[in-house]
């Protein structure tokens, strides 16, 4: 049976096990870089989260899932509920009865507003700009190095060499002498917010900034690089951060960038690279590290290096920081801004959207897509009717026969909850405040929330927007001789939500309560 992921949105492949094995997937994923606040403001204190003051144990966010329960819900997840549908499918050729638990008190209007707006989020799920870029520089740059016995001062240029016998000598004694004196590489735990050392996670050599310096006209070389592939493309700069070196049996498992206040990317510059095999792997796509060539993608985007056999590679590290600029926007920008634009004036409040990427601790503002999604909501929609926060999104579902036969007729059925998970909600949760679902979300801080009821929450790309905290299925019957074909599957996912608000009116009406 295949293992339950973060993207249920796709089809199992051809070779899966048998759908009558059992698995169990338990799989806890950093829950801190996903439950952040921030975003962009709306006006002063309008509909804004304030930011952690520190980050909770990964513990007590575990337990504060497994409680999350215990507070009032904001609404469900269609997305989420579409894809385990289609999940669900591949089981069976019949045709299911589907039971869908959180359709059945909806009005028809409600369901065609849901119909409606799913259509126009899924428009805009095909908008979405590339996550990660790569390309060669045009011409050479300068790097000064001044770690001891690592000295260099002179240019770099780009040189893609049609084999290993082609790499030039001269870039092979470099990198082994940059390499031999350079200083071990940490990473950086993210739960703990602190850097380790442990060569099972990571093997790696480095040098720090203060050890080398480049041109700034490379550096505005740079922020015109990320400025021509991603999006908003007016407000970076690039900072050098760190030569990185790998060796003989060098690598650094799966992992995403460290949560920074301001980071929107990562850009590397290979300054050499005579592996024979691993290296830099990106979303599927091995990445080279030969002299010029460059790769680029956003601080959230999982990337490896895998084992090294044989050589060494090196890159310049920068990061891509936010800041005020008086630039322009690209053409570009403009074109996917005015697209986005018209697609948000038509959605129908309330609604929620599952933002695309995970933010780090004190976040005030988003990062890509998300960023031109957010602008475009808070242009189209009156002030005060637009929030954002983290959210939990839990799921269950069932589906099989439970004929002894395995031939009777096909059921499934699949339920979706959000809930609030703001740091007061971990903290109620923790300390036990949060006693049931009648409690009111000004206790939790958070009055606006009183007028957030059964929202549907939608989500642009299922596969990136929820990092999994939990995932089990599991069959629910197994008789000795005739097997009854069902399972089970619960799952938890950790996003950012961006959430809209009905009109005052619109929403004592679909509560029946007079008082918003």
């Amino acid at each position: 049976m295949s293992d339950v992921s973060a993207s249920a949105s796709t089809a199992p492949v051809s070779g899966m096990p048998s759908r009558k094995r059992q698995r169990v997937d338990d799989n806890a994923e950093d829950a801190t870089s996903t439950g952040t606040s921030g975003g962009i403001p709306n006006a002063p204190d309008a509909g804004i989260v304030p930011p952690f003051e520190g980050i909770p144990a990964a513990l007590k966010v575990i337990r504060a899932i497994d409680e999350v329960q215990k507070l009032p819900a904001l609404g469900d997840c269609p997305t989420k509920r579409a894809a385990e549908d289609k999940r669900m499918r591949w089981y069976t050729s019949d045709p299911p009865d589907n039971e869908d638990e959180n359709d059945t008190e909806l009005s028809a209007e409600e369901l065609g507003r849901i119909q409606r707006n799913e259509a126009l989020i899924t428009q805009l799920s095909t908008m979405q700009t590339p996550n990660h870029a790569s390309g060669c520089l045009a011409a050479p740059f300068s790097l000064r190095v001044t770690r001891a016995r690592c000295e260099f001062d002179g240019l770099i240029a780009p040189s893609v060499p049609k084999s290993e016998d082609d790499v030039d000598e001269v870039v092979k004694s470099r990198l082994r002498r940059w390499f031999d004196n350079a200083a071990v590489s940490g990473y950086g735990d993210v739960r703990e917010q602190v850097t380790k050392i442990d060569e099972e996670v990571r093997a790696a050599r480095e040098i720090s900034s203060s050890e080398f310096e480049v041109e700034p006209e490379l550096l505005r070389r740079i922020e015109g690089i990320w400025c021509e592939h991603f999006v908003p493309s007016s407000d970076v700069r690039a900072q050098p951060y760190k030569i990185h070196l790998y060796g003989e049996d060098g690598h650094f498992k799966s992992h995403r960038d460290t949560p920074e206040h301001g980071l929107v990317g990562t850009f590397l510059l290979g300054l050499g690279d005579t592996t024979r095999r691993g290296g830099l792997v990106v979303e599927n796509k091995k990445m080279s590290a030969h002299p010029g060539e460059w790769c680029a993608f956003y601080p959230d985007i999982p990337h490896k290096v895998d084992y090294i056999e044989g050589g060494h590679r090196a890159v310049i590290a920068f990061k891509i920081l936010r800041t005020p600029s008086s630039m322009g926007e690209t053409e570009k920008t403009r074109q996917v801004r005015a697209q986005v634009l018209e697609i948000v004036k038509k959605l129908e409040a309330p609604y929620g959207i599952l933002l695309q990427h995970k933010y780090g601790v004190g976040t005030e503002q988003f990062s890509g897509f998300d960023a031109i999604v957010a602008e475009c909501v808070r242009s189209a929609v009156p002030a005060g009717y637009v929030y954002q926060l983290p959210v939990v999104v839990r799921s269950f579902s069932w589906w099989g026969t439970k004929s002894m036969d395995g031939y009777g007729d096909w059921h499934q059925s699949c339920s979706t909850t959000v809930y609030p998970f703001a740091r007061e909600h971990i903290d109620a949760l923790v300390s036990g405040e949060a006693h049931s679902y009648e409690e009111d979300h000004a206790r939790f801080g958070h009055p606006w929330l009183n007028r957030v009821k059964n929202v549907p929450f939608f989500s642009i790309d299922l596969s990136r927007t929820m990092a999994t905290v939990y995932s089990e299925e599991q069959e629910t019957c197994n008789y000795v001789g005739n097997e009854a074909q069902a399972w089970d599957a619960k799952s938890v996912y950790l996003s950012y939500a961006l959430i809209v608000a009905a009109p005052t009116g619109a929403a004592e009406k679909a509560s029946g309560n007079d008082s918003a």
